[in-house]
């Protein structure tokens, strides 16, 4: 059991330390202005929570460009893509999962709701081992038109645009809030720098 323990929090710890990697560094190190940054955020979270696994760097890159002659709709590209990472392999089966049963409930079709071992079994032949990349993105344009791809993008609404909504918002304080404490932290070093050189004797 200790073992077990030792694996899982071993796990936990490299996940954490990949997602702070990928999603916060990229935050602080941004030059731009929080919202520029945050705007970035909002669109990497809107298309990882979407049954779009493969495209969303893409989507990402095209919403850019939709973006981009507008001042105050240009976003991070690079945070953008980072944010998407999200919907990562180890968690893109039970959040797509949640997406279809959503989407049935909404539908009207909830009792309906085909197993989770089912739906796995779904994905597992669109993303079958050797398929290759443009197959398999085929195979699922395919299955997204069928039933059980309805109801999955239709049931992704709500967690992508609340997710955006969200992201943009905590990002947003986030960075203000770190940019707030460096400069605070600039100044009382200033300071600090200051009245020690204001105390030293002066010589002669």
């Amino acid at each position: 059991m200790a073992s077990v323990a030792r694996v899982k929090r071993g796990f936990l710890d490299r996940m954490s330390r990949l997602s702070r990697l990928k999603l916060l560094i990229p935050l602080r190190r941004s030059p731009h202005a929080p919202e520029y940054s945050a705007r970035g955020v909002a669109v990497g979270m809107f298309w990882a929570l979407t049954p779009l696994v493969g495209l969303q760097m893409y989507l990402c890159l095209m919403t850019w460009l939709i973006a981009k002659p507008s001042r105050n709709l240009r976003f991070s590209l690079v945070i953008a893509c980072a944010w998407t990472w999200v919907t990562n392999v180890f968690t893109m089966f039970p959040v797509y999962y949640i997406f279809y049963a959503t989407g049935q409930v909404m539908r009207g079709d909830w009792h309906n709701i085909t197993g989770y071992g089912t739906f796995l079994h779904s994905w597992h032949e669109a993303f079958a081992p050797g398929s290759g990349f443009w197959h398999a993105m085929i195979e699922l344009l395919g299955m997204l038109a069928k039933e059980l791809g309805l109801s999955m993008a239709l049931g992704c609404l709500p967690y992508a645009l609340i997710g955006a909504w969200a992201s943009y918002n905590l990002s947003l304080k986030y960075v203000r809030r770190r940019r707030r404490k460096k400069l605070e932290k600039r100044i009382k070093d200033k300071s600090a720098h200051v009245t020690a050189t204001m105390a030293k004797p002066q010589s002669g």
